[in-house]
Parts: C-alpha cells; structure tokens; sequence
C-alpha cells in the first residue's frame, strides 16, 4: 500500500521552532535537524505500524540524534503527523 503522509499545523510550527533554534546553536544544524526528521518521515511511510502506540492509535516514532519524537496516526492510506515534540 503506498501511504500519504500530511503534516499537522501544529506539526509544523513545532518543527519550524526547533529548526530555527538548531540554527542559532551552530549555522547548518537546523538543516542536519530536517534531514534527520526526513529521514524519520520516509521510515514512517514505510513501516507505520513497526512504532510503538502511546495511546490508542497515535504512534511515536524517535529521531536519532536529535531529541525530538513524530508523534502520528494512521488511517487507511493517510498517515497524519500530529506533532513533533521534545
């Protein structure tokens, strides 16, 4: 089955926040920050199932390197990020 995945507003204002916090910390860490978050982004969209459930329904997928969890739900073809959190 191919999936979709959709970004949550509240999603991707999180990940803007984060994006530009990594920057100020050191130019080019927020775009190591992306990559990795891409990176968990198409782990997601291949396996949605293969993470664990932290409640009923929404998953939680960890970002290697960076502290940050996809918190996500799937329904059908549609997986729906909904936040992107420490």
């Amino acid at each position: 089955m191919a999936y979709r995945l959709t970004v949550a507003n509240r999603a991707t204002v999180e990940i803007s926040e984060a994006y530009e916090w990594y920057q100020e910390q050191r130019p080019g860490l927020g775009a190591e920050f992306l990559e990795a978050l891409d990176v968990q982004f198409q782990a997601i969209i291949q396996s949605p199932q293969l993470y664990a459930q932290t409640q009923r329904g929404v998953r939680r997928a960890l970002l290697r390197r960076f502290p940050y969890g996809v918190f996500y739900a799937s329904k059908g073809e549609i997986i729906s990020v909904l936040a992107v959190v420490r």
